[in-house]
């Protein structure tokens, strides 16, 4: 089947869309929520708000990977999460938290807190792992703090087509491979940018050309993925743009756009080739 922007839908990928949003209305604090499998606002309101409780709002990818689980890859979803109701017009600096979770040897999460969403004034933004533990029972801190180091040689280059329609990003891939960059990638964003803060650090890239066009969603992927690289001491900028993705606004439920996310000193080895004139 396909979805409403005309993208191929898996059965499994509806069946985990089913899934998280009937958790979500189980939930009861979230008051809208959009999908990548279901790209609109839907009314997820509980029947009965709780008394001064907040409701959240929430734009996720329910199955990142699809396309290579038949491999038995490692696969995952991605959270984001904004206060109030309504995502339309809203950036991803906005959100109070996002999280990611990988599917493999180890089922685990790793979860992204800005300074105002922690108590105390002092706090600074964190991002950390738990691992479901003890037969599936128990969330478990596994690592209490992910931090990119400003430098590693390590690359997951995405959207690669788009080297033959795209001068400067076929410079940069060659560089990558001549100063002998470790290759990292699976074709799954969820696993390859995991494995930069599995690693603490490296360079993700998903590049767009006249040819080969952006595929990855501000909405469901970019912005809750931003956010747990900017906590963790990365930084992002859109392809084109010197701009950290964290300030686009989602003016449209299916807004697309290629990126660039990382450790600092990688991020920067990347504008230098991609924005210079």
């Amino acid at each position: 089947t396909q979805n409403s922007s005309g993208d191929d839908q898996l059965h499994l990928d509806i069946d985990c869309d089913n899934a998280v949003f009937r958790a979500i209305r189980e939930a009861g604090v979230f008051s809208i929520a959009a999908s990548e499998e279901t790209p609109e606002e839907v009314d997820v309101s509980p029947k009965t708000t709780k008394e001064d409780g907040p409701l959240y709002s929430l734009g996720f990818d329910p199955l990142d990977g699809s396309s290579i689980i038949d491999a038995n890859f490692s696969v995952g979803s991605i959270f984001g999460i904004w206060p109030g109701k309504g995502l339309l017009g809203r950036t991803g600096r906005e959100q109070v938290a996002s999280v990611v979770s990988l599917y493999g040897p180890r089922t685990t999460l790793i979860i992204a807190l800005p300074s105002k969403s922690r108590d105390g004034d002092t706090q600074s933004d964190i991002t950390f792992e738990v691992t479901l533990v003890k037969d599936r029972s128990h969330w478990e801190v596994s690592r209490p703090e992910v931090i990119l180091k400003p430098a590693k040689k390590v690359f997951a280059p995405g959207n690669l087509r788009a080297t033959n329609d795209n001068a400067k990003y076929d410079a940069l891939v060659k560089h990558w491979i001549s100063d002998r960059y470790t290759l990292r990638y699976s074709g799954g964003m969820v696993p390859d940018v995991y494995h930069m803060f599995a690693k603490s650090g490296g360079v993700f890239s998903n590049v767009s050309s006249e040819k080969a066009k952006a595929k990855l969603r501000l909405l469901y992927e970019v912005a809750a993925m931003g956010l747990l690289v900017e906590c963790a001491g990365g930084v992002t900028t859109h392809e084109f743009e010197d701009k950290s993705v964290l300030d686009f606004a989602v003016d449209d439920l299916d807004r697309r756009m290629g990126v660039c996310f990382g450790s600092k000193d990688e991020v920067q080895k990347y504008k230098d080739f991609m924005f210079s004139k």
